[in-house]
């Protein structure tokens, strides 16, 4: 035994002994820690990692009485160093170490009162994702529910971060769970977000995070994760439907009072924006000649056209009702840009439509008005929009008429 095989072994004997063990062991389990050691060492530098090796250096540390959950969370400062002083990489020591809890995982289960075998038995087959962790969130033990959750395997799990699974950063959801658990002896946290598997498919799952006590009284974390993909798969479905028309497929006029709100309510000093009302012309003759299903199609075509000019994420093209559309042009805008949008929407409908089979020439009639966008409200734009193309309409049919808060200017 090296001075350094000693150093660590009486390390790792003072981690145990301090944390993890209800009573002092003996001298004989502090000698038996140093020539587990002492095999650890000469198997991490090995040419090939022996699995076996570290599967019983954990079922050793259960005979000799450490056989709280609690010491394998605190052997892995020491297991680490071991494995630095043996030269061996990252993915070596990491394998040991979880070789070393399933070894300790296996040895505790074989030593369990019946009781607890009908635990273990409940925690194999439970249909709930389970998982079980050290205060630092590494991973112990996991059922297999929890495997099939996030994709990877026990082996893969183990001594892995429990919060690489959060939904949002690792450090700030490891700085809650502190926070928020380790005031106390037991406390619970829920988490909500999505996760990737190795696949590259994502879930959507519920966490729920419990601080325990071992019977010696050693915190750990239990973990449960439940899928709720197709909960936030049908929500979403049913947002984007309050917010879009579902002939046309774009936003509604819900949406688009919503959006022009939150530019208001976000609003710089002199930040500007348009808003530019259009409605198909003669709409309701094509209606009344052909019937309903050809006017929604050329809605549908119609639709696709506009959307077509529109090219920054930006800003927003609405059906606000019947033939009429409205285009919201967010800031920075002005009214040269205003002017460049309204000629491309204007002449989008030049090409003819053919709507099931019938060959159909339309225009448009548009409006836009431009304005500082905090000094207004919705209703005010929104009116002063239709008032200009109302003004479009005067002049005839496939005119347009642009109006400032300050002036008026028309073109045709």
């Amino acid at each position: 035994m090296t001075v350094a095989a000693s150093d660590i072994a009486t390390e790792w004997a003072a981690r145990l002994i301090d944390s993890a063990s209800p009573s002092r062991p003996s001298d004989d389990a502090v000698v038996a820690l140093e020539q587990w050691v002492h095999r650890l060492l000469v198997a991490l530098s090995g040419p090939r990692w022996d699995s076996t090796i570290g599967e019983r250096a954990g079922a050793a540390l259960v005979d000799l009485g450490f056989s709280d959950p609690a010491a394998i969370s605190v052997s892995v400062p020491t297991l680490l160093r071991l494995g630095e002083r043996a030269g061996a990489d990252a993915a070596r020591t990491a394998t040991m170490i979880g070789d070393l809890a399933q070894g300790f995982a296996r040895a505790t289960i074989a030593t369990r009162q019946p009781a607890s075998e009908g635990f273990e038995t409940a925690f194999r087959h439970a249909s709930v994702a389970i998982a079980i962790g050290d205060t630092e969130g590494r991973i112990i033990d996991a059922n297999p529910a929890f495997e099939n959750l996030t994709g990877h395997t026990l082996a893969d799990l183990r001594g892995r971060s429990g919060f690489d699974f959060a939904p949002s950063e690792q450090a700030a959801i490891q700085q809650r769970v502190h926070d928020e658990l380790a005031r106390s002896d037991t406390g619970t946290i829920r988490l909500e977000g999505q996760i990737q598997r190795p696949d590259g498919s994502h879930a959507w799952v519920a966490w729920t995070v419990t601080r325990c006590l071992s019977a010696s009284g050693e915190p750990y974390l239990l973990g449960f994760g439940e899928d709720v993909t197709d909960y936030h798969t049908t929500t979403t479905h049913l947002q984007w439907q309050a917010h879009h028309d579902p002939l046309t497929m774009l936003a509604n006029r819900r949406h688009l009072i919503d959006r022009c709100q939150t530019l208001i309510d976000e609003a710089g000093t002199g930040d500007v924006a348009a808003v530019c009302a259009m409605d198909i012309d003669d709409f309701k003759t094509i209606n009344d000649t052909y019937g309903h299903t050809v006017g929604d199609n050329l809605l549908v075509a119609v639709a696709a056209r506009l959307q077509a000019c529109i090219d920054r994420d930006t800003d927003v093209l609405a059906r606000y009702g019947g033939d009429e559309f409205i285009a919201l042009l967010a800031p920075p805008t002005d009214q040269q840009h205003t002017h460049s949008i309204v000629e491309r929407l204007h002449a989008a409908m030049a090409k003819p439509f053919d709507i099931d089979r019938i060959r159909l020439q339309t225009s448009l009639s548009i409006g836009a008005f431009i304005a500082p966008i905090g000094d207004h409200r919705v209703t005010e734009l929104l009116a002063a929009a239709d008032d200009c193309l109302y003004a479009a309409k005067a002049l005839g049919k496939n005119q347009w008429v642009l109006h400032t808060a300050a002036s008026i200017e028309t073109a045709d």
